[in-house]
């Protein structure tokens, strides 16, 4: 049996977590608790910064020396206090992201004292909504008024590689192209697990390479 802690970014990518992932790796007896990184005393989620990253993952890997713990951040989400992250702009987003990821993780080793395995970061490009994007029906078919929009968001994945490749710009990261077109009934936090539950996993690793990667390493864990 592995025991995992997944720390996510906020109630989007611990609902995920919760509901899509972890079904899918207790079935491989990988055993998955989420939780949202602290902001406060009693606040969770909003803006990362690594001080407060750092904290929260040197609170969890020192709980118990025999859980894995890994993130669930979005890149577009992270600022210039994470190393690299100014940086490797130029770079495709999955080279970005794992090059983000190798810092954190030398970081997070440093300050912890834990056991290099244990800790295992992850990334997403640019955000959780990409992930929604690998099968833009699911999303349309999500509410009877957003079935007029399959086509729009159609001509938006077919821009791009993968949806790992959809922007990062304020006005069309995936998010913010879901919020605009869906507007008013699109919630993040409603609808984000809704619609990656009805996509499904195998779906999203096919469509998100990077992400499908980090899926890989987590069901190849062994326990400690």
């Amino acid at each position: 049996m592995v025991n995992l802690v997944i720390l996510g970014e906020g109630q989007t990518e611990e609902v995920f977590v919760r509901e899509v992932l972890a079904p899918e790796l207790a079935a491989r007896s990988i055993f998955v608790h989420a939780q949202t990184v602290k902001s406060s005393r009693t606040g969770r989620g909003g803006a990362l910064n690594l001080d407060r990253v750092r904290k929260n993952l040197r609170d969890i890997l020192g709980q118990r020396s025999d859980t894995y713990v890994s993130t669930l951040f979005d890149l577009y989400g992270l600022g210039p206090s994470f190393a690299d992250f100014a940086q490797s702009r130029q770079h495709p987003p999955a080279s970005r992201a794992r090059r983000i990821e190798h810092h954190l993780h030398e970081d997070i080793v440093a300050h912890s004292g834990c056991r290099r395995e244990r800790f295992i970061p992850h990334v997403q490009p640019h955000e959780f909504e990409t992930l929604l994007f690998s099968d833009v029906r699911q999303i349309s078919a999500t509410r009877p008024e957003w079935a007029q929009y399959c086509s729009d968001l159609k001509r938006v994945r077919e821009e791009y590689e993968n949806p790992e490749h959809i922007n990062d710009s304020p006005t069309t990261a995936p998010s913010k192209r879901l919020m605009n077109l869906l507007k008013p009934s699109y919630k993040k936090t409603t609808h984000g697990p809704v619609i990656a539950k009805r996509i499904g996993l195998a779906t999203i690793r096919a469509a998100c390479p990077h992400f499908g990667q980090w899926f890989d390493k987590l069901t190849a864990l062994q326990p400690l």
